[in-house]
């Protein structure tokens, strides 16, 4: 054995020092000199480096929390080699190094179905590819930086290849104790940062509360510049693990923390508006409780604390009964309503756990009253005056009750009764602040709506009054333990974010045109199979890994022709470099316009500024005309847009009609560049050709922006590094890029082989988790349950076009085929 592991040792420097050699070349033409997140990522690289070297398997946090968020192609302009293939070819280099040392025995082993499924999938995965590229074409300015490229299947292919690459590593470093110390929380790292990053265009752009703009957040994901799902499907394979981290809490902090995590990523999820989405959380929780209904019959498969049947099925019943409610309080007192109705529901759930001393309820009640009655008279509103949110009287008194509960269920010493379970003054005084959270809650849905909110308020405060009588019953439903507080915070984030987002106007819309969008959807996949060679070939082994984006465009049955953007050279000489520019082609469609394929830069704008846009311009076609703005936007939907007074003249008198003219302008930016430094909206730069319903061409070069001290503000504007600095995005019309359909795209890009032999590999890692799930291991329920809710969101969209989550799901699966090592045999074993 020992010999073997040397001999693989050796085996893998060459790989290592290629690994090495093909990240100093890259690193060398990354384009890292136009504003700040180039200095992070070359301050990363280092510090990752010198993690590697300390500490081999950190890769195993350092990769999934990084997948995510490490995406700066907006910035660079790159999207065929991204910032994550850099990090993972330094990955690879080091690990390879280190691969096969004696003192680093294998950690984990894969099956012989394992190894079969994997060589048939890595079989398909070469014949598509090689379908996809060959025959080469020639390596132009076009060749990296376009969709339409035949490279673009190096583009997708290379998900399937690092996965590939990884797996000694995972091999040797990934046992179970190796990924719960470090995958698991690089796993939540990058939920968190891919939330608050939501959390943050949510703020900045339609506003936090603001739920009937249409705007659908992107979070950090660049690959959704033309539509897509790419933080639908990462929010689907990482939500789960959250839900396991609170599960498994070892202490207050970690189940406060997990909820806090919880919260973010749940907001992120609804705020998507995604239906796919949707049904995927859906799925993943009945997965969960279908697990948890299977186990309960038999004691001796139940996990310790998890409830029988009956109990749970009773608890399933009374949260059904206060979803219900609560759904009908929000109708009708709003937000206000709703978030009093949960403090009401969730102080009831904390109370009627803990013994009440039940022959002070009469008085209790009745002091309680008396002093609502005097609270609420001595607190009026001033006539003719409008008193501040909080301040008005029953939103105050809803506080300050909230806070005398919260005040006397913390355990503390200056109480006689010492702790919050003894004591029956403490115990009394809670039940006066109950009841004053019950008189204010009807008291703040009559404030908001009137009397009609009196109805659903007396039925929330009704169904508290029976949550209070759980400690009367011989077995109580829930125990005020950490697993049923975790429990009910999670029940009550949900709520909280699910009924505002799920009554709001635009989910609302979203939900109406279902079914329209389904036929829609349906019939875009008509139209994919009907683009397709009928060959025994392309059958079998596909058209090709990335090829339908070019498909689309020469072969769609409406005989559309979608917007392009190209990068062109004249004047190239053998010893002289020729003249490039930018090629913008509008969309020619046979009716309407079709959507505008916009380039972009962000730019460092300040407010109130007069700046000077100068550029040269020829056009081709019939009149295309040239839009040029300057705008607030993340990725897709600008926002508050200047617009530049640029008009294209007409060619003088005896010039050719394609001759270049030189355009220039000054105007003002208004409101772009200000705000706070967090909260500031960045600004982008933004080109566009449109025409008439036939395709066009613009020609463009030597942009500048001049700020009034003679600051340059456009990077690469003469495109001599041809997309360094720009990107685009297609805003609204996306089926030109997409499939949307996983099993339609293995099935078409990959043939008959490869979707068989992915879907033999979903089957056998999908065994082995339910299997261990079974056996009691929640992180094989959490991994199932993401791939599950992966595989739903793919029914929708095809997931797999995006290489950095493409990657995540392999190294997923992989994951949950990993056995642990043979034990030495005794003969092998040392005396």
């Amino acid at each position: 054995m020992a010999v073997q592991t040397a001999m693989a040792g050796l085996a893998a420097r060459p790989l290592a020092l290629l690994a090495g050699a093909a990240c100093a070349l890259a690193l060398s033409q990354y384009p890292l000199g136009h504003g700040w997140p180039g200095l992070l990522f070359a301050t990363l690289l280092p510090a990752y480096f010198l993690l590697l070297c300390w500490r081999p398997a950190c890769w195993l946090f350092c990769v999934p929390a990084l997948l995510p968020v490490l995406d700066l192609a907006p910035w660079t302009g790159w999207f065929f080699l991204e910032e994550i293939d850099v990090l993972l070819l330094l990955t690879v280099a080091c690990g390879y190094w280190r691969l096969g040392r004696p003192a680093q025995p294998a950690a984990a082993r894969l099956s012989p179905a394992a190894r079969a499924c994997l060589l048939l999938c890595s079989l398909a995965w070469l014949a598509a590819l090689l379908r996809g590229v060959l025959p080469l074409a020639p390596l132009d300015l076009n060749a990296w930086d376009n969709y339409l490229s035949p490279y673009n299947s190096l583009r997708l292919g290379k998900a399937w290849a690092w996965s590939m690459l990884l797996l000694p590593l995972l091999l040797r470093d990934a046992d179970t104790p190796a990924l719960r110390r470090y995958a698991l929380p690089g796993m939540l790292s990058g939920l968190t940062m891919v939330s608050l990053f939501a959390l943050w265009e949510r703020a900045v752009f339609p506003g936090l509360l603001n739920l009937s703009s249409d705007y659908r957040i992107t979070a950090p994901f660049s690959a959704m510049h033309t539509g897509g799902a790419a933080l639908d499907g990462y929010l689907a394979l990482s939500l789960p693990f959250a839900g396991l981290w609170l599960a498994r809490a070892r202490s207050r902090w970690q189940a406060a923390l997990a909820l806090l995590l919880l919260a973010l990523a749940l907001h992120a999820a609804f705020t998507t508006f995604s239906r796919g989405l949707y049904a995927a959380l859906a799925t993943a929780m009945l997965l969960a409780f279908w697990h948890v209904l299977r186990a309960a019959p038999d004691p001796q498969r139940r996990p310790p604390g998890q409830p029988p049947v009956r109990k749970l099925s009773l608890g399933l019943l009374l949260a059904g009964l206060g979803t219900g409610l609560l759904v009908y309080m929000f109708s009708l007192a709003g937000y206000r309503g709703l978030l009093a109705a949960v403090v009401l529901l969730a102080a009831s759930f904390v109370l009627a756990a803990r013994p009440l001393p039940w022959r002070l309820a009469p008085a209790s009640l009745l002091c309680a009253l008396c002093l609502q009655g005097l609270l609420a008279a001595w607190w009026p509103e001033p006539a003719g005056q409008q008193t501040a949110g909080w301040l008005k009287g029953p939103y105050f008194l809803f506080l300050l009750a909230a806070v005398l509960l919260a005040a006397v269920l913390l355990p503390s010493p200056l109480w006689p009764g010492g702790s919050a379970d003894k004591g029956p003054a403490r115990l009394g005084l809670a039940m006066m602040a109950w009841t004053m959270l019950a008189c204010n809650l009807a008291w703040i849905g009559w404030h908001w709506a009137g009397p009609p909110a009196l109805l659903p308020a007396g039925l929330v405060v009704l169904l508290a009054m029976l949550m209070l009588c759980n400690g009367r019953l011989r077995t109580p439903l829930w125990r005020l333990d950490r697993a049923s507080l975790s429990m009910a915070g999670a029940a009550g984030i949900l709520l909280l974010l699910a009924i505002p987002v799920s009554a709001s106007y635009y989910a609302t819309e979203r939900f109406a045109t279902t079914a329209f969008d389904m036929q829609g959807r349906l019939r875009h996949w008509r139209q994919v199979l009907a683009m397709q060679p009928s060959d025994p070939a392309n059958r079998l082994f596909g058209q090709g890994i990335g090829t339908f984006p070019a498909t689309y465009y020469w072969h769609n049955p409406q005989r559309e022709v979608p917007a392009s953007i190209a990068y062109a050279e004249e004047g190239e000489s053998p010893g002289k470099p020729g003249n490039r520019y930018v090629r913008l082609a509008s969309p020619g469609y046979s009716a309407g316009y079709g959507e505008l394929l916009r380039l972009l830069q962000r730019l460092p704008v300040q407010p109130a500024t007069r700046y000077t846009l100068a550029l040269d311009a020829r056009r081709s076609g019939p009149m295309p005309v040239l839009l040029v703005r300057l705008c607030q936007r993340q990725l897709l939907y600008a926002q508050n847009c200047v617009n530049i007074p640029l008009r294209l003249r007409p060619a003088p008198p005896g010039t050719q009609a394609s001759a270049w003219q030189h355009h220039e302008v000054s105007f003002d930016s208004a409101w772009l560049g200000a705000g706070s430094w967090l909260l500031r909206p960045p600004v982008q730069l933004e080109l566009a050709a449109s025409g008439t319903a036939t395709s066009s061409v613009l020609e463009l070069d030597n942009l500048s922006l001049l700020a009034p001290d003679g600051e340059e503000l456009i990077a690469n504007g003469g495109f001599t590094q041809a997309n360094n600095y720009w990107f685009f995005s297609s805003d609204h019309h996306h089926l030109p890029w997409h499939i949307k359909s996983m099993a339609l795209q293995l099935l078409v890009e990959t043939g008959w082989c490869g979707a068989l032999s992915m879907l033999a590999l979903l089957t056998l890692a999908s065994q082995r988790l339910l299997r261990r799930a079974a056996r009691g291991d929640p992180a094989a329920l959490a991994c199932a349950a993401a791939l599950l809710g992966f595989l739903v969101v793919g029914l929708f969209d095809s997931l797999l076009d995006v290489p950095r989550i493409a990657l995540l799901c392999y190294l997923m699966l992989l994951c949950a085929l990993l056995q642990p090592p043979r034990p030495p045999s005794i003969e092998s074993a040392p005396p």
